[in-house]
């Protein structure tokens, strides 16, 4: 569980909610309780007045992006869906690396770069994010979706929205 005041910045992905549904139903552990995203950066920056205002401008004239979602990836107790195309996001997180250089995809654990995904099934075991690869994600995929947001999370005993930012371009 995060510490209080963590924060992250997300691009929620609502498209893909209904197959995170489908593996929660099935495998109950398997899923977090947050909405289909993601991750731009997390951790990130305590939240103040001028972090907002620089993410804003970061945001700002950005046009929403559509992807889609057909490939999975695993690797031991995690599946994940990969955007196609990826280059937006990936875009969006080189940007926030310039403003906040010292801010490390998931603290660094997984080194410097970090493949641009929405979870389906993290920390569980193996089997099952086979099986989630295997027999849920075919179900769904592809999933096409317009990301059309960036959201900035605070967590305060639970991930809430501090601030969404538009992507209207």
């Amino acid at each position: 569980m995060p510490e209080e005041g963590v924060t992250a910045l997300v691009v929620p992905v609502p498209e893909v909610d209904p197959l995170l549904a489908a593996v929660a139903a099935r495998f109950p552990d398997a899923v977090r309780p947050l909405p289909a995203h993601v991750t731009l950066l997390y951790p990130f920056v305590p939240v103040d007045d001028q972090v907002v205002a620089d993410l804003a401008e970061v945001f700002a004239g950005r046009p929403p992006l559509r992807v889609e979602f057909a490939e999975c990836c695993r690797a031991g107790g995690f599946a994940a869906l990969l955007p196609d195309p990826a280059d937006g996001l990936s875009e969006l997180i080189d940007e926030l690396r310039r403003r906040w250089p010292d801010v490390l995809p998931y603290g660094g654990r997984f080194g410097t770069e970090v493949d641009v995904h929405v979870t389906v099934a993290l920390n569980t075991a193996e089997q099952v994010a086979e099986a989630v690869e295997r027999e849920i994600v075919p179900r769904f995929a592809p999933i096409r979706a317009e990301l059309r947001e960036v959201w900035l999370l605070v967590f305060r005993g639970g991930w809430q929205v501090h601030r969404r930012f538009e992507l209207t371009g």
